[in-house]
């Protein structure tokens, strides 16, 4: 009996989180988290978003950090 090839594993690239350890969501001063530079539906979400709207978080985060 002749074995069948091994398939073919793919990784799977994720998207890290900026998250930073130094959460900072005080909504009387700010509209996001002063660490992560996201907003509390994109820290909410951030398990169901697929990887292109990680990426496009990331960006928009680090746009925000750079504004404050």
């Amino acid at each position: 009996m002749q074995s069948k090839p091994l398939s073919k594993i793919t990784e799977i690239k994720t998207v890290k989180s900026p998250y930073k350890g130094i959460c900072n969501l005080n909504f009387e001063t700010h509209k996001v988290c002063q660490g992560c530079g996201r907003t509390v539906e994109e820290i909410g979400n951030w398990s169901i978003y697929t990887n292109e709207d990680k990426m496009l978080v990331n960006e928009k985060a680090q746009q925000r950090l750079q504004g404050l």
